[in-house]
């Protein structure tokens, strides 16, 4: 792997100056780099560097050094017209440089690296919101299957039904067993985690339903089912669930798809609506911390707040 060792500190505060102009030619950058790189990876660290000396001059702060809210701030506004991919080439460039001169790297300031998480994170196709699948959404599907007596029908509707009322994750569902079903004469409840989470009559009957026609009496509780409705012994994995919930936009005819979290978005702000605070559908949720439930009834600034104070105790761990 290749190394590109300081310079000499005779040629740093010459190299600095220079460097903070942001005009150098590949020669220089060759120099600098003490020929270790290609033309075009040399092209790359000039426009890259150019781009971001311009931005420090725009806001009136030093490039080299910079501060780590300059390199922060350069990342959350570039990645607004820049694909991420470039933002983080940027970013290693500016790194790069930054240790070429002997000064500390504020591309590795945990400040800049939860910035770029975060950019990803937005960036990212799949971790957009999930669109919500609601109460009128689970009502129609019954609707529809309720006369059913095939197997993949009862047991997607079990799917559907338990992720909505207990606030389950996929690999939450793919994990329950029928040693997590707990019933007496007046609740059932399934048993996620240490949470007990309680059933609603109609819920409970799916449930004992499924239990009577599969004959399940151990093992995974929700499995698969082959195309000769013939059910198996392996219980869903999260893929099979998010293929349940494709199965569930189709049927409707929605113009959207839902995913696995679906049911954990339109549940979530169900609740709110009832009046729960964030903090109880936290617990009802099972998440670690109220950042996720927060941004899902649309309260972002809790939700950055909650994201922030998680972070820092992660750090402090």
């Amino acid at each position: 792997m290749k190394k590109v060792l300081p310079l000499e500190q005779e040629y740093i505060q010459t190299s600095q100056s220079t460097f903070n102009t942001g005009h150098l030619s590949i020669e220089q950058w060759a120099f600098i780099t003490q020929g270790m790189y290609s033309q075009n990876t040399l092209l790359s660290y000039r426009n890259d560097w150019h781009v971001f000396v311009a931005f420090c001059q725009e806001q009136n702060v030093t490039s080299l050094p910079c501060a780590v809210t300059t390199l922060r701030r350069f990342a959350e506004i570039t990645a607004n017209r820049r694909k991420i991919s470039a933002v983080r080439r940027m970013i290693i460039t500016v790194g790069l440089v930054h240790k070429l001169h002997r000064f500390k790297d504020p591309s590795k300031h945990r400040e800049v690296k939860y910035a770029m998480a975060r950019l990803l994170q937005a960036k990212l196709p799949e971790s957009r919101e999930a669109t919500p699948f609601q109460s009128h959404h689970l009502a129609a599907l019954n609707q529809q299957l309720a006369p059913s007596k095939r197997l993949k029908d009862i047991r997607d509707r079990l799917v559907w039904s338990l992720s909505y009322e207990g606030l389950l994750k996929r690999s939450e569902l793919a994990a329950l067993s029928v040693d997590d079903l707990i019933t007496n004469k007046e609740q059932a409840f399934i048993l996620v985690g240490d949470q007990r989470v309680p059933l609603s009559e109609s819920v409970a009957r799916l449930l004992m339903d499924w239990l009577d026609k599969t004959g399940i009496h151990q093992g995974p509780l929700l499995r698969r089912i082959n195309k000769h409705n013939h059910l198996g012994e392996a219980p869903l994995d999260p893929s099979s669930i998010y293929r349940i919930f494709r199965r569930a936009s189709s049927m409707l005819g929605e113009s959207v798809t839902f995913s696995g979290q679906s049911p954990r978005v339109g549940a979530t702000r169900a609740l709110a609506n009832k009046g729960m605070t964030i903090k109880q559908i936290q617990h009802l949720g099972r998440w670690k911390s109220p950042a996720m439930p927060a941004q899902y009834v649309g309260n972002t600034v809790a939700s950055e707040q909650a994201k922030a104070r998680y972070r820092h105790k992660k750090l402090a761990e």
